[in-house]
């Protein structure tokens, strides 16, 4: 199988900002790489709920995927936002299984001061989680 089969499935969850419905394609071993979090995160629910964090605190409205590649099965999704006035380019590195789950997740953030400024949000909305 290969990405380009599985990525509709993300974008459809992504846009639909519910948090049930990552519990359909997030394998149960998944592992998440923030770029503001130092080791990697292992589990499905960690998972799910940096990925729902990560939806609240970026600029959905101006959130847009601006570039994609699929190369088996990886892939990697450029994206471009603004999180209050800073302007935040990055990109999602996903590598699913052969289920068509989500095994890996990385975000890699550019420039350094979007990275402290998604560092700031990514707290705020991971406490409202406590």
């Amino acid at each position: 199988m290969t990405a380009k089969k599985y990525i509709d499935s993300w974008h459809t969850v992504f846009k639909s900002q519910e948090l049930d419905k990552l519990d359909k394609i997030i394998a149960d071993n998944a592992v998440f790489t923030s770029p503001v979090v130092f080791k990697p995160m292992e589990g499905k629910e960690i998972t799910k709920m940096y990925l729902f964090a990560a939806g609240q605190s970026f600029n959905m409205d101006k959130f847009k995927y601006i570039r994609e590649v699929h190369d088996g099965i990886n892939s990697i999704l450029e994206f471009e936002t603004f999180i209050d006035d800073i302007s935040v380019n990055g990109v999602d590195m996903i590598k699913w299984n052969n289920e068509g789950k989500i095994v890996d997740f990385k975000v890699m953030i550019r420039p350094l001061k979007a990275v402290q400024k998604v560092q700031e949000k990514m707290i705020e909305s991971l406490n409202s989680f406590k």
